[in-house]
């Protein structure tokens, strides 16, 4: 679903962001001096609990992590699964996550960061040997899997939401384009877009950054803030100050 808010000023900078925002940060974002685009780059299909694997862990001691709010939604939803909440803990990265897992009634640790690599030490402080298991997409959306497995941490990867591509060919321009992982710019490249010229790329952590800088020529913007309303936050702030800067092109990092 497409929405195009705010104000009908042509002069205030113009942003595209490649998701569907929270209602806490969108409110945000109408406040600002901007105007904006939220187009989902993908649709969401929840699947059915895998019963076999998860009677397999009912009641062992296990740390669970999610690191999206369709993950974190999925257990709170099938959470009657899991057997004893007492022998599990969640562990995830935002307060947007937490909020939706307080239903689950197990203990929860949120990274002192809202990135994977605060998430994976994070989960490597507390790991005595348990079991891992990362509730996940069906297309890896970050290297979660490979900073565990630099802790010596093998984790469980099952998969609890599918991805289907959105593809939408967007006849205009902006400023800004805001992108949340990999992913996003693969299906907004096969639909046909490209950056206006001049127009900033702000995207979230090394990976989609490097997927931006090998498709498109602009300017990239790295942030570490995983969160959305602090990765926006961040966005509105660095195109602001690019806005007002002598025109540059590269790799930019907070």
């Amino acid at each position: 679903m497409e929405k195009n808010l705010n104000i009908d000023t042509m002069e205030l900078p113009s942003v595209f962001i490649g998701r569907s925002l929270s209602e806490k940060t969108r409110q945000w974002l109408r406040n600002q001096p901007v105007r904006f685009i939220e187009q989902p780059l993908f649709r969401i299909q929840f699947r059915k609990p895998k019963v076999e694997f998860l009677n397999s862990i009912r009641d062992q001691k296990v740390s669970l992590v999610v690191t999206s709010s369709y993950a974190a939604h999925w257990l709170a939803r099938f959470r009657h699964h899991f057997g004893l909440r007492s022998q599990h803990e969640i562990f995830c990265i935002s307060s947007k996550q937490v909020a939706i897992l307080k239903k689950t009634r197990m203990k929860i640790h949120r990274s002192a960061e809202p990135n994977i690599f605060s998430l994976s030490e994070l989960i490597a402080r507390h790991n005595t040997g348990q079991k891992v298991v990362y509730l996940r997409g069906d297309k890896p959306l970050n290297d979660l899997y490979e900073q565990l497995f630099s802790h010596g941490i093998q984790p469980v990867e099952m998969e609890v939401y599918k991805n289907t591509p959105i593809e939408k060919w967007l006849n205009q321009t902006f400023d800004a384009y805001l992108f949340f992982n990999p992913k996003s710019i693969e299906t907004y490249k096969a639909s046909g877009n490209f950056p206006a010229p001049n127009g900033q790329i702000m995207a979230v952590g090394d990976q989609t950054a490097m997927m931006a800088w090998k498709v498109f020529p602009n300017e990239v913007n790295v942030s570490s803030e995983e969160e959305e309303l602090s990765f926006v936050q961040f966005s509105i702030d660095r195109l602001q100050k690019k806005l007002s800067e002598p025109e540059f092109k590269g790799m930019v990092t907070d």
